[in-house]
């Protein structure tokens, strides 16, 4: 189990805070959550300036504390320069890519290589509504899941893609109209708003075990499943995480 933060959002404008939240344990932290903070922007913003100078220095900041930085739900200039400005990989720990599912929350091809080329992996996701695929708005199902990792894969190879299902047991797609805090807000694509009731396959956190029987099923080596599941991951710890 390990302690994370989606956002920085919390230490508003005073550095020493991720020292305190690395007391505490925190040894995961997102720049942003969708919408901007001190740091810089976040994906549903409608314009994005970038990572800001206090945004720098706190990437320099845990960076030298050991905090693995998550740019998931960051804008696509804020995730280019954090990538940039990280010493160690950065990672997209939740998402998906927007050629297959133009949502904001999905990532461009150049997010997607820049993290890979700077060691950094991406997390597929399975909320509800983020992995579909654009020729099929009926169905969110473990094989549009699936398509998107092989086409990350294909991109940046299986060394840099993982899994991030970003999904829980309940009700998810319900959490994402809960008044006064919609995720779901004015400005986003048609795609945005289409969001089925669950991941047919991927129901729940107790499905896990499907993604290794797909890729049983369609070929992947033992090898090649153990980086996809976890190998991957602990590599970029082990860069990230300082003794």
């Amino acid at each position: 189990m390990i302690s994370a933060l989606e956002a920085a959002t919390p230490i508003e404008n005073e550095l020493d805070r991720i020292d305190v939240l690395y007391g505490f344990g925190v040894r995961m932290m997102g720049i942003a959550y969708s919408e901007g903070n001190s740091l810089g922007a976040g994906c549903r913003e409608t314009t994005d300036g970038g990572l800001t100078h206090f945004g720098r220095r706190a990437v320099d900041r845990m960076n030298r504390l050991g905090l693995l930085i998550d740019v998931s739900h960051c804008g696509d200039r804020t995730s280019l320069e954090t990538i940039e400005a990280s010493r160690v990989p950065v990672c997209i720990s939740h998402s998906g890519s927007r050629v297959l599912w133009p949502i904001s929350k999905c990532k461009p091809d150049e997010v997607i290589r820049a993290c890979a080329e700077r060691g950094g992996i991406i997390g597929i996701e399975a909320a509800p509504g983020t992995t579909m695929v654009t020729d099929d708005l009926v169905e969110h199902s473990i094989e549009t899941f699936m398509r998107h990792f092989e086409y990350c894969v294909e991109l940046v190879g299986i060394d840099h893609v993982t899994f991030g299902p970003d999904t829980f047991f309940g009700d998810h797609a319900a959490s994402y109209a809960i008044p006064g805090g919609s995720l779901l807000v004015s400005g986003d694509s048609e795609y945005d708003r289409i969001v089925p009731e669950y991941v047919k396959g991927l129901e729940n956190l107790g499905d896990f075990p499907n993604i290794v029987r797909w890729l049983v099923r369609h070929g992947y080596g033992d090898a090649e499943i153990a980086k996809a599941i976890g190998g991957n991951t602990l590599r970029v710890l082990a860069e990230t995480w300082v003794a």
